[in-house]
């Protein structure tokens, strides 16, 4: 069966024919009998790292925003802290980050509420039974909205290959302990002489596996349960994060994330790609390289593998743009993301419309 997949192009001749107000009234569309008054919405995207410009602009959430407003709904701009040490890995920095790109509230109209709290601990486990998890972590605020809508801003990955809105959802909601799963089967990597005994590791541990011992962690590896807790809490670099997942198994942890939080919304969630800036890497990095193809347009449905094979499809379309990070691929229908790193970036929308998330065929819709 074919979903609807809504686009709304760059071209616009007049005002109410370009995309600002084009945005706005595809949210309108996504969000009809998803939004009952006083609902409180989650605006899911990404804030962009210090020094990045790649990500959603601001003017264009402000259309989300206001048509969210406008049908009754309080919207929210929220995003889960990250895994890496960066700009985004506590609430403070994230906040000051988000208003540095120019996510304040007087600019967009939404007040800014990190999902999984201030040091990435705030979730909700959720039971999914599949192949990699029993159960899964969703950041709290989002788990805690009444309605979700995913903000993504397409582009290539050194990882997965692709990010759009599986990865926005599937990575993006998830607390930095469940980014953590999805990147390895984890067993702490301990460096004793970096440990300072400040305890963090031992009071998150939900296993009991760590204790003090001459003012050093000592871990129980009998016990330890592989959450990731002690890593994201660790301020000194005493516990490593690993980042050894294979490519297939990282999407399809990634995409069992999705599943679980798509299924614990239904059906008030709904997503939004915008294919502009289409950068060979996420907006994580602290730098924007050149975009790889022209800017498309936004798209939108309530079905997440569409939505995200539709943007795909899209971008092949175009002709690749010389001197950009494009090795080869550069004619229409050519693999633009395979064009820059032989990643199989499919692997991810197989996966996850073998899982019943979503449909691969769609029929286009125009805004």
């Amino acid at each position: 069966m074919e979903s609807t997949v809504y686009f709304a192009g760059m071209r616009g001749i007049s005002y109410e024919n370009s995309l600002l107000p084009k945005i706005r009234r595809m949210t309108r569309i996504l969000l009809e009998g998803k939004v009952e008054k006083g609902d409180l919405v989650a605006v899911k995207l990404h804030f962009g790292e210090p020094g990045n410009y790649a990500f959603i602009r601001p003017i264009m959430v402000r259309q989300v925003v206001e048509a969210v407003k406008e049908i009754g709904g309080k919207p929210f701009l929220t995003d889960a802290n990250t895994l890496y040490r960066g700009g985004r890995s506590n609430a403070v920095d994230h906040i000051n980050n988000a208003i540095y790109n120019g996510f304040s509230y007087s600019s967009v109209g939404a007040p800014i509420i990190i999902a999984d709290g201030i040091s990435g601990s705030y979730y909700r486990e959720v039971e999914v039974n599949l192949k990699h998890f029993q159960k899964i972590r969703i950041a709290g605020a989002i788990f805690d909205a009444d309605v979700v809508l995913a903000l993504s801003h397409v582009k290539g990955h050194v990882a997965t290959g692709l990010g759009g809105a599986l990865k926005n959802i599937g990575m993006g909601a998830a607390p930095r302990s469940g980014k953590q799963v999805q990147h390895a089967d984890f067993r702490p990597q301990y460096e004793i002489e970096k440990c300072i005994g400040c305890r963090k590791c031992i009071i998150n541990c939900p296993a009991g596996a760590i204790t003090l011992v001459e003012k050093k962690a000592k871990f129980d590896y009998e016990i330890c349960i592989g959450c990731g807790e002690c890593a994201t809490v660790c301020t000194s670099g005493a516990i490593r994060i690993l980042w050894n997942e294979s490519v297939e198994r990282l999407q399809e942890k990634m995409v069992e994330y999705a599943y679980g939080i798509a299924k614990q919304k239904e059906p008030k969630i709904t997503y939004m790609n915008f294919v502009m800036d289409v950068s060979p890497d996420c907006d994580c990095l602290p730098w924007h390289d050149a975009n790889i193809v022209p800017d498309v347009g936004v798209l939108g449905s309530d079905d997440i593998v569409a939505v995200d094979q539709a943007s795909m499809d899209m971008i092949n379309k175009q002709i690749g743009i010389p001197g950009s990070a494009l090795k080869g691929n550069f004619g229409e229908g050519e693999d633009k993301f395979k064009g820059i790193r032989e990643i199989e970036w499919e692997i991810q929308l197989k996966y996850a419309e073998e899982l019943g998330l979503g449909s691969r065929k769609y029929t286009i819709k125009e805004i």
